[in-house]
């Protein structure tokens, strides 16, 4: 008996919690009413469908001033441009739903960084970033370990070993 009377007294809680906060009658308890005669009147609030987003260095440090755009992923093409602030935050407000993609653009609007992909449905807010990579030196490509580069193509072209039926040449 005492378990189910805790138990009742916990939603009973949550309910009038969620209630006062307005999720249960939107506007919450007191919205609208001018005493006790009076109709609580509460209007639908349109939600505006936003991407809050910022822009780091690959320290972690932010990057003031970026240019970003937002790409529709379903398009392909770019639905809106920000500058980020000095803190490398940016907004892009009164989006439709879809999904989308953030470009980090230099000189020349060159893509020089890509954040994350995401879905964004009508009303929501969506929370995102980009992060720059680490800068590498011109030839650090060139002089790579080219054995892995090789397997690496190798496996992801199906091909699991390679070998030969003839004995092998050196003596056992």
């Amino acid at each position: 008996m005492q378990m189910n009377l805790n138990y009742r007294r916990t939603i009973a809680a949550s309910l009038a919690c969620a209630a006062l906060a307005g999720l249960i009658c939107p506007g919450g308890l007191l919205a609208g009413t001018r005493g006790p005669s009076t109709r609580a009147r509460t209007a639908p609030v349109a939600r505006s469908t936003s991407v809050h987003g910022v822009v780091w260095n690959a320290d972690n440090t932010p990057f003031p001033n970026a240019k970003v755009r937002l790409r529709n992923l379903q398009t392909g093409r770019i639905d809106a441009s920000a500058a980020a602030n000095e803190n490398g935050q940016f907004t892009f407000e009164s989006l439709e739903g879809g999904s989308y993609v953030i470009e980090l653009v230099g000189d020349a609007s060159k893509v020089i960084a890509l954040g994350q992909t995401f879905r964004i449905e009508p009303g929501e807010t969506v929370a995102t970033f980009v992060r720059l990579g680490a800068r590498q030196p011109r030839l650090a490509g060139l002089f790579s370990n080219t054995a892995a580069a090789v397997i690496s193509a190798a496996s992801s072209a199906g091909v699991t070993a390679i070998g030969s039926q003839a004995p092998p040449a050196s003596p056992q």
